[in-house]
């Protein structure tokens, strides 16, 4: 069985298509390499394309006057080259995400280094820190709570609770130097030294 597309194409019509395709042929296709930037194999696959839908479309087609038909032509050239040159982004768009997706990264072992040691460091130091100091510590640090969900769990006032984060901090600083692994606690309140004067007992 043929193509459903040809076997649709009238008998009288199969000459008017072959006649306008000798006719606009290599006009054509040099549209086409301008938009493929030379890429021959590219324009003569776009050109096909091109004039295949010609076929499809010759009833209203070949009513038309010359002009309006390479204007036709033309049209439906861009179209199909603007559709394969998306197709043709999606492809180079998912390729580079597989390939970052299953490519390993290579391995900073310097860094990787730097950093087994600062986070063995930090946990000797917190595991160092006064029970209640090492409570608050972990449930800010590794708990993500804020501080005033801490007071409220351990029933102490908010500003101890930042007296305590701010006494922990600098032995964390001292003791790790530029290997400090924590940012500023990004609390509503800060960590000032006007809180450290609270009390640091519940």
């Amino acid at each position: 069985m043929g193509d459903p597309a040809e076997a649709a194409i009238p008998r009288d019509h199969v000459k008017e298509l072959a006649d306008f395709f000798a006719a606009h042929d290599r006009w054509l296709f040099g549209h086409a390499c301008v938009r493929t930037q030379g890429d021959r194999e590219l324009a003569a696959d776009l050109v096909q394309d091109t004039f295949e839908a010609a076929a499809i479309g010759w009833a209203a087609l070949r009513e038309h006057p010359g002009d309006r038909q390479r204007a036709w032509l033309l049209g439906t050239l861009a179209h199909k080259d603007i559709s394969d040159l998306r197709h043709r982004a999606t492809f180079r768009r998912k390729q580079s995400e597989i390939h970052a997706r299953y490519t390993a990264t290579p391995a900073d072992t310097e860094a990787q280094a730097l950093n087994a040691i600062a986070l063995a460091r930090a946990r000797e130091i917190i595991d160092g820190l006064p029970p209640r100091q090492r409570e608050i510590a972990l449930m800010r640090w590794r708990d993500r709570m804020r501080a005033a969900e801490i007071a409220a769990a351990l029933g102490i006032a908010e500003g101890t609770v930042h007296a305590q984060l701010h006494g922990a901090r600098r032995k964390l600083v001292a003791g790790l130097e530029r290997y400090y692994p924590f940012g500023s606690d990004s609390d509503s309140d800060s960590d000032s030294d006007s809180d450290s004067g609270e009390g640091t007992t519940s």
